[in-house]
């Protein structure tokens, strides 16, 4: 099978299982979600790629077969394998592979549990070990909270020695400054960055678009939300047209932003795609992992407000 090589806007399948009302998952939700995605032209699919902890493996792939099934070798898909456990991480690795997906997703070891004396050959070793039992790249999550923290150049370089495997890296910095700093200190390397995060992707496409090893493509969880939106941001990007990539953001991307997670650049995570989704239609429920809380009443109203007033292409 050729590689793909990962591309463009990708569609995030992340933190959320539609269901119905008493909480079974809603497989047909699922697919027309899919569909609808690569209707709208989204350049990937992924699923669990994120911080993503919350279902189990039974769960894992069943979700995991349903994405390879209905996207059908029409786009790259990627598939998580993170773990508490760099054994476990392994385990889901194989069976990812195994699955059919393009590319196979990983956190690093989460700094909850010890990592000994030498923290950087710890992280190091997670990603080789993983890297010795797959055929197909592997993509991963270099951002703030339970894994390794932001991991700086320097750790980042060392992966990149050892774990041949290892092609892509989903940029969650959550501040400007710290994406900035990996930007700049992964110049040259064979690592290829997607910008990771809904609310200021615009900014990392645009802070790296004239630079050697500038992202290769986008993502977060407001690119599964609204897909045509970002597939037309980032078309005006490889036209060169910023002003127009900027225009997008500004009047249909970044207000859903804000309400989601809070104030601009600031990582507060108010609510969850998973209301938007309920209100455009695509979903009629969903379960909310247990790391967020559901969306207060006037955040409902005001997501509603917004799909109202913004001419979004949710055909």
């Amino acid at each position: 099978m050729a590689k793909k090589e990962i591309r463009g806007v990708v569609a995030i399948l992340t933190k959320y299982c539609p269901c119905d009302e008493d909480g079974a998952f809603d497989e047909k939700s699922f697919r027309g979600h899919i569909r609808w995605l690569l209707k709208k032209g989204v350049h990937v699919i992924a699923l669990n790629s994120g911080a993503d902890f919350d279902y189990n493996d039974a769960e894992r792939r069943r979700f995991g077969e349903i994405v390879v099934e209905e996207v059908n070798g029409k786009v790259p898909t990627i598939i998580g394998a993170s773990a508490w456990d760099t054994a476990t991480a392994i385990k889901r690795a194989k069976e990812t592979e195994k699955l059919g997906a393009d590319v196979v997703f990983v956190t690093g070891p989460p700094t909850t549990r010890p990592l000994g004396t030498n923290p950087q050959k710890d992280i190091v070793e997670h990603f080789r070990r993983i890297s010795d039992v797959v055929s197909i790249p592997i993509a991963f999550y270099n951002t703030p909270g339970g894994w390794p923290g932001i991991m700086l150049p320097e750790t980042l370089r060392k992966i990149e020695e050892a774990a041949p495997r290892v092609e892509y890296m989903k940029a969650g910095e959550r501040e400007l400054t710290e994406y900035q700093r990996t930007v700049d200190g992964m110049v040259g390397s064979r690592i290829k960055i997607v910008a990771g995060k809904s609310y200021y992707n615009f900014h990392q496409l645009c802070y790296g678009w004239d630079k050697p090893n500038r992202p290769v493509g986008m993502s977060g969880y407001l690119t599964s939300v609204l897909p045509a939106e970002h597939v037309q941001m980032w078309e005006a990007f490889e036209r060169n047209d910023i002003d127009k990539a900027r225009e997008i953001w500004y009047a249909k991307i970044l207000p859903l932003a804000i309400l989601v997670y809070g104030r601009e650049f600031g990582y507060n995570e108010a609510t969850h795609p998973n209301e938007v989704l309920k209100q455009m239609g695509l979903i009629k429920n969903a379960r909310i992992p247990f790391t967020l809380v559901g969306p207060d009443p006037y955040t409902k109203q005001e997501i509603g407000k917004f799909l109202k007033q913004t001419k979004l292409d949710i055909s």
